[in-house]
């Protein structure tokens, strides 16, 4: 058996609501070249078609990260996570259930602002109206200011609602969590994300209880990170930042 300081790291890339691993190649590529044993599962639901997204639960998508970080850490004595969106949601709630060794964030939304979020989301999630609205049509496609992002980024067109009120859910176990979370993290944002209000990076800053938190605000990308403007460099940040453990 190799000394532990020999065993490569582990990473464990998490995509986003809707989306598949392939927007995490920008990150999964330079973090095998830096020495990192990548993982990037494709959560429940996702990469198919939206009537099987609607079947699943958070636990459901938390399942499959939970699975494949075991699976890592039998490989490697520590392991690194990266999420996007939804993907940084679930680890953060991983961080307080495995010990991560370092998270960065990315686009990650602890809260969504506005009256569609707070008023009428739950009602059409949780009555009988969400039999005759159960998807929510991207009308303005995806979160993406390149246009090379827009045309290969693979994604649902429609998002279920009940989806929708999964995150919301996971949302508010997670903010509970962010006091006693110790992994060193990375905040990457932008406040031109039409998604992910940008105020999320101040609140994740001002309440995650580890002693290093570093923040990076970006200038031309929207809310889809990895597939936009500055995906070259949100990769050279992660990897610098997961570096001291090559």
């Amino acid at each position: 058996m190799l000394p532990a300081s020999l065993v490569p790291p582990g990473a464990l890339l998490i995509h986003g609501f809707t989306a598949t691993p392939e927007c995490m190649e920008s990150l999964a590529k330079p973090l095998k070249t830096a020495g990192f044993n990548v993982r990037a599962p494709l959560l429940p639901g996702h990469g198919t078609k939206p009537e099987d997204l609607l079947k699943t639960t958070w636990q459901d998508w938390y399942g499959a990260v939970l699975d494949e970080f075991d699976l890592l850490k039998k490989k490697s004595a520590r392991v690194c996570v990266a999420g996007l969106s939804l993907g940084g949601l679930l680890g953060l709630h991983l961080a307080s259930e495995r010990p991560v060794d370092h998270l960065a964030l990315l686009a990650t939304p602890v809260f969504f602002k506005g009256w569609m979020a707070r008023l009428v989301l739950p009602v059409l999630a949780k009555t009988p109206l969400h039999d005759l609205y159960r998807y929510q049509k991207k009308w303005m496609g995806a979160a993406i200011s390149d246009p090379w992002g827009k045309r290969y980024f693979r994604s649902y067109d429609e998002m279920p609602i009940r989806s929708i009120w999964e995150i919301v859910k996971l949302q508010e176990i997670v903010r509970s969590e962010l006091a006693s979370l110790r992994p060193p993290t990375l905040i990457i944002h932008s406040p031109h994300d039409i998604t992910a209000p940008y105020e999320n990076m101040e609140f994740l800053k001002k309440h995650l209880g580890s002693p290093v938190v570093k923040t990076v605000t970006l200038q031309k990308s929207n809310h889809v990170l990895t597939m936009d403007y500055e995906r070259d460099l949100i990769a050279q940040e992660v990897v610098r930042f997961f570096g001291g453990l090559v």
